[in-house]
Formats: C-alpha cells, structure tokens, sequence
C-alpha cells in the first residue's frame, strides 16, 4: 500500500467523525426541547445500535460459512462494558444533561478539552510518549478553551452548572479512549460500536427510570433525531473507533478540538447563531493548536518504541 494512503485514510477517518460530532451538539439542542436528556441519550443510542444489526448480522453469517465466526462466550464482555458505560452512559449522561444549562457551541469547546487529560494519563497508562509540539499544541488549545468560558468565570470558580456537566462528561470520554487503545480488543471496529453503545443504552434508560423521566416524542423533531441516532451517533463512533485504532490515543484525541469549529458552523449556517468575541479568540487558538498537534507524528507505546530503535 502507497505509504501516503495511510496517512490520508486517518486524516478522511478523524475530520468525518468529528464533523459529525460536532453536528450533533446542534441536533442535540433541538431535540431536548421535546425529550428530557436521559431519554434523549438512551433513545439515542439504542436507535444507533438497532441500526447496525443489518450489517453486522450479513457479516456474522460471512463468518459462519467461512468457519471463522467468534463464539459468544468469547467475546471480552467486561472490557466492552467497561467502555460502553464511559463512552456511551458516562459521556451522554453527562452532556446531554450539561446541554439543557449552556450553549451547543461552548459544549462542543468544552468537550474539546478531554486531549489534555488523554496526554496526562496516556503517559501513565500506555505509556506513550508526548512530544514537545504535541504538549504546545495542547496546551494552546486547552488557553483556548478557557478563553471561550471567559477567564473571569474560570478564576473566580462561577462556571454554571451545565459547564461542570459538561466537562465531567469530557473527562469520561478521556477514560474511554484510553481504556479502548489499552485493551486493544480483538473484535472490529463496528462490532465494539454496537455493543459499546447497547450497553450504554441500556444503561442510560435504567438512569432515566431511576431518575423519574417521561416523554413524547412529536413527530416535527423526527428528522434531527434521526440524524443525531445514525450518521452523528452510529457513524461518528465507527469513525472515532477507526481513527483512534490507526492513530495515538493523544494525537487522535486531539482533533476533537475540531467539533466546536464544526458546531459553530452548522449552528451559524442553521440559525445564524454567531460566537462571542472571547469565544472566537479561543477558537482560533484551538485551530492553531490543532495544526501544532497535527504536525507531530503517532506516539508510540516506550516498550514497542524502544524495541523498534534497536532492531536493524
């Protein structure tokens, strides 16, 4: 295979898995205003799920015929739980709840800000190495991010209510992204999507009947719905999948910075929703960080990278 293809394939992965991250902090606006956010999320994602079992189903029989189908009892259950309730019932719970007290475009920032936590613990837990221009291109855009909630708010402690959500269900999608690249699960990238979201799913509509949540769903908030349970949930986590599988946990992670960008530009062309000053300001040192990050290389575990400088 050409060697540019691999870079160009990642590239076509991370920006369209971003996009339709972004794009769905929009649609998830639109939506809470008919659905309560527990529901909203677990409807969500067991309608994304739903919608992969077609193919999933003509793939297992592939398998079957050609002998090499894995037995139930073989799939790594805990593992795929344990990134379902982060990257499903912990993050949507979170965000979803945070999105009816803030703005989708200071969501989609916030949400951006996960990458630091995935360099710190990265180096820790996989142990990867962050290279200088990777940690300046973080740390610019994490500035941005502050920016964006306004400095003040930040030194004076009166981030809302929605905003500390919000940011709690970043630091769950840091915990998932690491907990996927560290397992490294031997099933493929849409077989870990559909059980991780089912899970999630499942787990989100418990919350949701613990927490005393009802709710109808008028037909004029069908079509966001759909697109936010299918091509922003179902093809956005395959992509993210793909991408962080193929990339580092922390290079890949970094492009997240790229949702607020998407989100303030499908918000603008929907509404005519414009960003803040401050918040523009802090988008521009995100997009400059993003380009810093974009130019350092995948990191590689110390282990592997140690064996591989000595191997002839």
């Amino acid at each position: 295979m050409d060697s540019r293809v691999a870079p160009r394939r990642y590239l076509l992965l991370i920006l369209s898995s971003t996009f339709l991250q972004g794009s769905s902090f929009v649609a998830s606006k639109v939506v809470l205003t008919e659905l309560p956010p527990l529901w909203l999320a677990a409807l969500r994602f067991f309608v994304a799920a739903l919608s992969l079992l077609p193919w999933l189903w003509l793939r297992h029989r592939a398998r079957i015929a050609a002998s090499t189908a894995t037995p139930i009892t073989a799939m790594p259950w805990l593992r795929l739980a344990v990134i379902g309730l982060l990257q499903t019932a912990g993050v949507m719970a979170f965000l979803t709840m945070g999105l009816t007290q803030t703005t989708a475009s200071k969501a989609a920032i916030l949400m951006a800000s996960n990458p630091l936590l995935v360099a710190l613990l990265a180096g820790i837990l996989l142990k990867e190495r962050v290279k200088p221009l990777a940690w300046l291109g973080l740390l610019l855009a994490f500035a941005g991010v502050v920016i964006c909630i306004g400095v003040q708010s930040v030194l004076s402690g009166a981030i809302g209510h929605g905003e500390a959500l919000v940011m709690a269900g970043s630091a769950c999608w840091a915990l998932a992204t690491l907990a996927s690249k560290r397992f490294r699960l031997a099933v493929d990238t849409w077989t870990l999507a559909f059980w991780q979201m089912l899970i999630g799913a499942v787990a989100l509509a418990l919350l949701a009947v613990w927490h005393g949540e009802s709710f109808a769903m008028p037909a004029h908030t069908a079509v966001a719905f759909l697109w936010l349970a299918i091509p922003a949930s179902t093809g956005a986590m395959g992509l993210w999948f793909a991408a962080l599988h193929t990339g580092g946990a922390v290079r890949t992670s970094g492009f997240l910075f790229l949702c607020p960008f998407f989100a303030a530009l499908i918000a603008f062309a929907l509404s005519g929703d414009m960003l803040s000053t401050h918040e523009m300001l802090g988008g521009v040192m995100i997009a400059a960080g993003i380009v810093l990050l974009s130019r350092t290389p995948a990191a590689r575990p110390a282990s592997r990278a140690a064996s591989l400088e000595t191997s002839p």
